[in-house]
């Protein structure tokens, strides 16, 4: 076969951990309280936040505004040159004519705890933040400074923040903070029983002889996994046992008593249950923030009244509801699709097709979401720039290039072929000299960090090309107030290291290697990796990690709370991993590429965005800090899903009717959106 053919023979069994550019591959918040309306607001830990909206440490040091329609030096003196790289130039997030408001929000909002049998009184811990209009700017945490009261208090009472209650009934919590105020609902509840499906007196039906011969087997989720609140639809899948015909699956946790029963929803070769919008609620509020809920799956023969029990397993909740949305390129429609986390009754709408461009793969967006990038073809010898919510092009790219990063105002981007890193201005793309410095030169895959400061990148050791790395490290470049400098090697895993992405915290970095040496364009079986951002020991995270690879790590925009003062860090990947009963129930190995025996073909299955949670303090400890990993469910099962990226809030267009949107999209509220609602 030709090189030609390979290449064409390469492209169409490539997956998610490459460029994943043809649409033939891979078928298979809180109240509002009361807002100050002025244009700059003096946050609690003593920051200003001026009318575009950044956060800026009121230090009194040199700023690097020095005027343009996004100019913030009427309000504040010319600050920070030294460290941060040039910012706040007009671009349509930051005009610097809207003045910023801030609600109070209270965590956990309008939730329902139960109080679990046996129990005479619990504990619920309540969080407040200061919550900006813009939605782009990270909310600032006041709970130590806010004072929390309880309507009835027959039902409970607070000491600080911490909540002790010990009667069932409904009330209202609320906090102060200056001249913010908030309140939010609680329902208390005692130990609850739904029969989903089954027989009325499902309950009586286990109280049967213990046969732990015909125990069931869950299959989904892993034990130890930690998903989000807001997740609304999760699935547990399980194999039925010898005999069994009705289930139990009983949670128990801190503020939760919770026991469902249900017959078998076929599941592939099992069985299956996912949580309706009641049971969900119940279970996701009960656990939310708290330490681990334990469960158990039991199955009953209402003939023979044998009852087989599973052993109990754990699943935890995060503290704070996910928020914004995912962009991801489904293989088999074409199309980057996008799903809106937090929104009822949402699922994945087509955000942009096949035209006006071929290929959206290559794609990244910006952290604020008003600018998306993407490379044009296999293999990306063009590239566009496009506004988010009119889908309107900004400008064609000059030059060739297949990876991107925008800086965090949105302002400049850093640009890849593959083989070297280029700086570019944002409105038209053109090229800055003088930025980088020569190692940059061998640079692909760059990822710029949320606070300005650095840029890290997957440093070519061999000639590297626009479909990714063969062999790589993970290099580092540093602001230094004008230029960007050589930061150094910060991490190197065998012999290819690539797709480098910041943690929201700017702390560690989170990248892959292929324990085999393959190509990043289809590492099928990349690992996750994470090292401090000044570099270090890197750490495998290996809870996070299953047999079909995790490729392509991108984390969610923000760090988010979670018990005792902890914090996590939600991180999206492309995988081919066995889900459940559903998907991949047999990836099985790879094979040799009959067209060239020194490579391998990857295995079968198709790829997916999958998700897992980290603990950032136990990754400054040299700790994995992962968790098992979950599936996404808004996907297309049939579709390969790649590059999840995230933003914390969704660009669209308003509308009076919908005449003003687009096709596949309504006036809804106001705002053109797709999907169901």
């Amino acid at each position: 076969m030709t090189s030609k053919g390979r290449f064409a023979l390469m492209v169409s069994v490539a997956m998610a951990f490459g460029i994943a550019c043809s649409a033939g591959q891979d078928k298979g918040g809180g109240p509002s309280g009361t807002v100050d309306s002025g244009t700059t607001v003096t946050l609690p830990d003593g920051n200003v936040v001026q009318p575009d909206g950044a956060p800026i440490p009121d230090t009194g040091t040199p700023s690097d505004d020095t005027g343009g329609s996004g100019d913030d030096s009427a309000t504040t003196p010319p600050t920070d040159s030294g460290t941060t790289p040039p910012t706040d130039s007009g671009t349509p997030s930051d005009t610097g004519t809207t003045p910023i408001t801030y609600n109070l929000v209270i965590t956990p909002k309008d939730t329902t705890v139960m109080l679990p049998s046996g129990s005479t009184t619990a504990t619920l811990a309540y969080y407040a933040s200061l919550v900006s209009s813009t939605g782009y700017d990270p909310p600032q945490d006041v709970t130590a400074s806010t004072t929390f009261t309880i309507d009835d208090a027959t039902i409970g009472t607070f000491a600080g923040t911490t909540l002790t209650y010990g009667k069932i009934g409904n009330t209202a919590v609320r906090a102060t903070h200056g001249s913010y105020v908030a309140s939010t609902t609680l329902a208390v509840t005692g130990p609850t029983s739904i029969v989903v499906s089954g027989p009325a007196d499902a309950p009586a039906k286990f109280g049967g002889a213990i046969d732990a011969a015909a125990a069931p087997t869950i299959v989904y989720p892993i034990d130890g996994t930690i998903v989000p609140p807001n997740m609304n639809v999760f699935e547990f899948q399980y194999l039925p046992g010898t005999g069994n015909n009705l289930f139990e699956l009983a949670f128990k946790g801190t503020n939760l008593d919770l026991k469902l029963y249900f017959t078998c929803t076929t599941v592939g070769s099992g069985c299956g249950y996912a949580p309706d919008a009641t049971a969900w609620k119940y279970l996701a509020e009960g656990g939310r923030g708290q330490t681990p809920v334990t469960y158990t799956l039991r199955g009953v023969n209402t003939t023979t009244g044998k009852v087989g029990p599973t052993a109990t397993r754990q699943i935890s909740f995060g503290l704070e509801n996910i928020v914004g949305g995912v962009y991801y390129w489904n293989a088999g429609a074409g199309a980057t699709m996008r799903y809106e986390f937090g929104v009822s009754g949402a699922s994945a709408e087509k955000w942009m097709a096949g035209t006006p461009i071929n290929c959206v793969g290559c794609h990244a967006i910006s952290h604020r979401g008003h600018r998306f990038a993407a490379g044009i073809g296999i293999p990306g010898t063009s590239w566009k720039v496009y506004d988010v919510a009119t889908r309107a092009q900004v400008f064609p790219g000059p030059g060739s290039a297949s990876f991107f990063s925008f800086s965090p105002d949105e302002t400049q981007m850093v640009t890849s072929n593959g083989s070297a890193l280029t700086v570019r201005s944002t409105t038209t793309g053109a090229a800055i000299t003088g930025m980088l410095p020569t190692v940059a030169s061998s640079g692909s895959q760059p990822d710029w960090s949320l606070d300005g400061k650095h840029i890290v990148f997957a440093k070519n050791t061999t000639l590297g090309g626009p479909t990714g790395t063969s062999k790589a490290v993970i290099q580092r470049l540093d602001w230094n107030g004008s230029t960007f400098t050589d930061g150094g090697q910060i991490a190197a895993v065998g012999t290819n290291s690539f797709y480098p992405a910041f943690a929201p915290g700017n702390d560690f970095v989170i990248f892959n290697s292929s324990p085999s040496g393959h190509s990043s364009y289809d590492a099928w079986d990349a690992e996750m990796y994470a090292v401090p951002t000044g570099g270090g020991t890197p750490i495998r995270l290996a809870k996070s990690i299953a047999p079909g690879a995790q490729s392509w790590p991108k984390p969610y925009v923000e760090e988010q709370r979670y018990r005792n003062g902890g914090k996590l860090v939600w991180v999206t990947f492309s995988s081919r991993r066995t889900y459940g009963l559903r998907m991949n129930p047999t990836p099985g190995p790879s094979t040799p590429d009959p067209t060239d025996p020194s490579k391998e073909l990857p295995p079968p299955g198709t790829a997916q965005l999958w998700m897992t949670a980290i603990d950032p303090a136990k990754i400054a400890a040299g700790q994995d800090g992962s968790y098992p990993s979950f599936w996404l469910p808004f996907q297309d099962m049939a579709s390969g899903n790649h590059i999840g990226q995230w933003v914390k809030k969704v660009e669209r267009l308003t509308c009076a009717t919908g005449a003003a949107c687009q096709s596949g999209e309504q006036c809804v509220n106001g705002q053109c959106v797709g999907g169901i609602r």
